[in-house]
């Protein structure tokens, strides 16, 4: 709750000094949203849930011609043992060609992680993209600095970042690593069918880090953190394909995986099928491809959105964890 009173207080003061100093630049004044994914799981035999999965607030500045920006987001969610978490907190600056970015915010890596969960056809990212983008399970985002560079036609864009390299779970007063990345696309207009394809590198210097989900828990990462990431989607109003592979070099070992998804829309209705693959390194954890099939009804489009969503993986030809989803997600405003 203090995290939301502070939440509500950094409102209320971008409200006032919208109210009270009318005369500054509309391109500054604060725009508030937010939205609520709300699911009801269940294997069909032994349990049945319900959880928030995501109440996300924030606030940013209004969309325009101003050069500079500014956002601060915060999220809760059950599985967060029901705790506000501060998300983006960031300062930009932008030109006709070039944009700079100053805090707290996600690196520059992967496609699927720079598609809003709200807007994905799944009701999950991939388990690739949560786990090996650079800061996957260190909170997702990184404090530090990122430059980008794009033509006029907003067709090549290429982004440079570098971070502290341990997340935002904890802070370290005598850091002694580093975080850089790096990422390049495509994005192109074929009639009604828009291509993006691209890559993404990271490199980072490691001191005593511990990687939930790629190493055991017991160790901790000393040295050299290298990763690649390649990715394309094709997508029509109808049809959305899109795939990824991402390969980490961690000293001698390697951690890998990939995904495929693709969508079709029928009026209100999406079909939705998603195959995935992530190999660890962690000996007790079984590796085994998943597969999702869903549909999803747009009530509103995203605004208003009801999604089931059918979860297993697969074990001799044999679905093994099935889980089935019922998630209702609604807009604010």
């Amino acid at each position: 709750m203090k995290l939301l009173k502070t939440f509500i207080a950094i409102a209320v003061l971008f409200l006032s000094l919208n109210f009270g100093f009318s005369q500054v630049k509309s391109g500054l004044l604060p725009q508030f949203n937010g939205y609520m994914q709300i699911r009801a799981y269940s294997d069909l035999g032994t349990y049945y849930n319900f959880s928030v999965r995501r109440l996300k607030l924030w606030i940013k500045s209004s969309p325009d011609n101003s050069h500079w920006s500014y956002k601060i987001q915060t999220t809760f969610s059950s599985r967060k043992n029901e705790q506000f978490f501060l998300q983006d907190v960031k300062i930009g600056y932008k030109t006709a060609n070039f944009t700079f970015n100053i805090g707290q915010f996600v690196p520059q890596f992967s496609l699927q992680r720079f598609q809003p969960d709200y807007r994905l056809p799944v009701i999950e990212r991939a388990d690739v993209i949560k786990c090996l983008i650079p800061d996957g399970t260190l909170g997702v985002r990184d404090l530090g600095i990122q430059v980008g560079w794009h033509n006029s036609t907003k067709t090549f864009n290429s982004f440079v970042g570098v971070f502290n390299g341990y997340g935002i779970k904890k802070f370290r007063f005598k850091n002694q690593g580093f975080l850089i990345t790096h990422k390049t696309y495509l994005n192109l207009k074929l009639n009604q069918l828009t291509v993006k394809t691209g890559y993404s590198l990271q490199f980072r210097r490691a001191k005593d880090l511990q990687l939930p989900k790629i190493l055991p828990d017991t160790v901790l990462f000393n040295g050299n953190d290298l990763r690649f990431n390649l990715f394309l989607m094709l997508k029509s109003p109808a049809f959305h394909l899109q795939t990824e592979y991402i390969r980490a070099f961690l000293n001698q070992k390697i951690a890998y995986g990939y995904y495929v998804l693709a969508a079709y829309k029928i009026k209100k209705s999406q079909f939705v099928a998603a195959y995935g693959k992530y190999y660890d390194l962690i000996s007790s954890t079984d590796d085994l491809p998943n597969f999702r099939l869903g549909y999803n009804y747009l009530i509103n489009g995203d605004k208003i959105k009801l999604s089931f969503d059918n979860y297993f993986k697969l074990l001799n030809n044999r679905p093994e964890n099935y889980q089935f989803s019922i998630q209702l997600q609604v807009f604010l405003h």
